[in-house]
């Protein structure tokens, strides 16, 4: 045994493996546990980082899922700013970017996904920001502090969440959006014009079926040109425009890939002693009897735990329903399952009121559900009622008994 051996090997150093670590070091099980990290941070919730933490309602600390002194009092070996380059299933070793060596007893990749970037003439400029690091949206934070108006490259969950935070910092913000209507991944017009109206009110100005072409100014970011010709003055932009799985230090590696680490219901990968959680992982989900990929917050606590147990010796399958919720503007939505395939979406409540649901079906069952304003009891019934497959019948039956 060398001193970069550890029985329980963690690559990556965001939710997953924190939770996993924790769930571990809870139960004392008994082995020594490395983290392997790119960041030099480590491991935080990403979560807050385009809401609270960018408005400036959370501290740097709060952030934190595992300190460098819990770490040394658990014995956790935290290796920081040092991502693997190279994995060797055959030899249990990894290697990192500085050459070092890490022996393992068994390898959980939790690793996550890279930021797409633009590649538009002017994206190299200044003035330009992402958002996914801790470090990311304390450069925007600084920058919006001194800036008056905002562009936002990207009308998903992180543009919107983004969208909203700098509005509500005073600043006057436009975002383009490939889709005619927003939350056009509902695939629900009366959620769609909901989230349309509700940026509306608050002075986002919204530039429909458009994309950036190109970023322009003296030295630093001054402003967008669209490709429809449309010019967009601003202080700053920030692109979101997606995030892909982190594999390439894996290419080599023999594991099956397949957007992202492909893992069965346990998530085994398809070399001994290796699994994989969270973003990373293409996992045979048991409750569609289909593969998925979730980069959700709660997907990642959910299967680090799962991951922990299995690492420890257990086999259990991982049986859950997807579950995801946003802010924006003070509102709070939440998502239930899986919305890609379904041929039926009933709605119950009122939107304008904020109160609302949208049940999505698939030959009549229950396959996902939207949720606005709704109390807790309610995501749960839901919840059940998804991984129980329930007709629409039943679903019925439940919400008025």
């Amino acid at each position: 045994m060398t001193d970069n051996h550890y029985d329980f090997l963690m690559v990556g150093g965001g939710l997953t493996t924190a939770t996993a670590v924790r769930e571990m070091a809870g139960s004392r099980q008994p082995g020594s546990i490395g983290i392997l990290a790119e960041e030099n941070d480590p491991p935080y919730d990403r979560q807050p980082l385009s809401k609270d933490f960018l408005l400036g309602d959370m501290e740097r600390e709060a952030v934190f899922l595992l300190t460098e002194e819990t770490s040394r009092e658990h014995g956790i070996g935290l290796h920081l700013g040092n991502p693997v380059r190279q994995l060797d299933p055959d030899a249990h070793t990894v290697t990192t970017a500085d050459g070092s060596r890490f022996t393992y007893g068994k390898l959980l990749i939790a690793s996550g996904c890279h930021l797409r970037r633009l590649s538009i003439p002017g994206s190299d400029l200044p003035g330009l920001f992402y958002l996914r690091t801790l470090s990311q949206s304390e450069a925007l934070r600084a920058a919006a502090i001194e800036a008056k108006q905002a562009v936002v490259i990207g009308g998903g969950f992180i543009g919107l969440e983004v969208a909203s935070a700098l509005a509500q910092l005073g600043l006057d913000v436009s975002v383009i959006h490939r889709a005619d209507r927003l939350a056009d991944r509902f695939g629900n017009e009366e959620i769609s014009a909901f989230f349309d109206e509700l940026f509306a009110g608050h002075e986002v100005h919204i530039v429909y079926e458009d994309e950036a072409a190109n970023l322009f100014g003296e030295g630093r970011v001054e402003g967008v040109e669209t490709k429809s010709g449309r010019i967009m003055p601003c202080d700053l932009a920030v692109a979101g425009i997606g995030v892909q799985p982190d594999t390439a230090y894996l290419q080599d590696s023999g594991l099956a890939l397949d957007n992202g680490v492909v893992v069965n219901k346990r998530l085994e990968a398809s070399a001994k002693d290796i699994y994989a959680a969270g973003d990373i992982a293409n996992f045979f989900d048991t409750i569609y009897s289909r593969r998925r990929r979730v980069e959700h917050r709660d997907n990642a606590i959910s299967q680090g735990k799962l991951a922990a147990h299995n690492l420890a010796g257990a086999a259990e399958a991982f049986h859950h329903v997807s579950y995801f919720y946003s802010n924006v503007f003070g509102l709070t939505y939440e998502c239930l399952g899986d919305m890609t395939d379904f041929d039926e979406v009933v709605t119950r409540g009122s939107f304008e009121l904020k109160s609302a649901s949208a049940l999505y079906l698939k030959d009549g069952v229950l396959q996902a559900a939207f949720l606005l304003g709704r109390p807790y009891e309610e995501r749960k019934v839901f919840e059940e009622l998804i991984a129980g497959h329930e007709h629409m019948d039943a679903v019925l039956a439940r919400l008025s008994s």
